[in-house]
């Protein structure tokens, strides 16, 4: 399942993402809406950890996403990349 992941220019951040999470070496991990629902008709949210790449596959309520995205960032080590104005 690949998804296009559309980012707000300003912030290097998904567009409309709605938390952050820091990781052990300093980059975020964001949690993000879909832009659909769940079959209960709450919105679907998703994270993306912009150190290593990983990524929530599946769209999920925003407490599981967000819980999925903070135990993502307690472990992952990987660095942030560099910005291109760097």
């Amino acid at each position: 399942m690949s998804e296009m992941v559309h980012t707000d220019p300003a912030t290097g951040l998904p567009t409309g993402t709605v938390a952050a999470f820091l990781t052990l070496a300093a980059a975020l991990v964001a949690l993000y809406p879909t832009g659909g629902t769940t079959e209960h008709g709450h919105p679907e949210f998703r994270w993306l950890c912009l150190g290593c790449g990983d990524r929530g596959y599946y769209a999920e309520q925003r407490g599981t996403a967000r819980n999925r995205a903070n135990s993502h960032a307690a472990e992952c080590r990987a660095i942030p990349w560099p910005s291109a104005s760097a």
